[in-house]
């Protein structure tokens, strides 16, 4: 199993990824240990002395470390942990068809970021018949989902990196990063437009020859 590590813009957080689907949909944050009681992963991950917070989505286990503590002594524990806990077979989160924990939504910029999309980008997608929801802010990233239209159409990515995203982050300059954790596989009518005959899908942010 090779996990990748990677940075973030606060120097106590680090995203590790196994190469493996974590969560099927959506994401699950965790500040202690009571509070992961549904995710085995997260309850060997706090066994580990100096780790403050675990922070789940689709592809990234975000782990959060205290101040006293470095991560060259931490990442081989945290290495260890992760690869234990997938070889014991255990799942993620133990019933992920309940509501998992989601406290960026309870932020400022959560808050901000659920206005924007309410007032101003869901008027416009609606229009393809789409819906775009605030999974949960963590940390520098948003993380939302494609619903209705917008799921599994073949102009999501246009969507979401030419209006949605600009928006966001014009909006809530903290924000360095919009994850879409759609399953765009499991869309079951997705919606397409074609131009003229030419066969394309379109979006609501999409402007040609840009």
């Amino acid at each position: 199993m090779f996990i990748q590590t990677e940075t973030t813009t606060n120097p106590a957080r680090i995203r590790f990824l196994p190469g493996q689907t974590l969560l099927s949909a959506g994401t699950a944050g965790f500040r202690d240990k009571e509070s992961s009681a549904r995710s085995p992963l997260a309850q060997r991950l706090f066994e580990i002395e100096g780790i403050a917070s675990v922070y789940l989505d689709p592809q990234a286990i975000t782990l959060t470390k205290t101040g006293d503590v470095e991560w060259p002594m931490l990442k081989p524990v945290i290495l260890g942990a992760i690869m234990e806990h997938f070889a014991t077979g255990e799942p993620v989160i133990l019933d992920e068809s309940q509501p998992l924990p989601r406290p960026g939504l309870d932020t400022q910029e959560g808050q901000v970021i659920q206005s924007l999309l309410e007032q101003r980008i869901n008027p416009q997608v609606a229009s393809h018949g789409g819906h775009i929801s605030l999974v949960d802010v963590q940390d520098d990233t948003a993380y939302i989902r494609l619903e209705g239209g917008c799921q599994g159409c073949g102009m999501a990515d246009v969507t979401l990196k030419q209006g949605v995203a600009k928006e966001i982050q014009a909006l809530v300059p903290t924000i360095s990063k919009v994850l879409d954790v759609t399953d765009h596989a499991g869309g079951t009518n997705p919606y397409y437009q074609s131009g003229k005959g030419d066969g394309t899908a379109s979006s609501p942010f999409y402007q040609p020859g840009k």
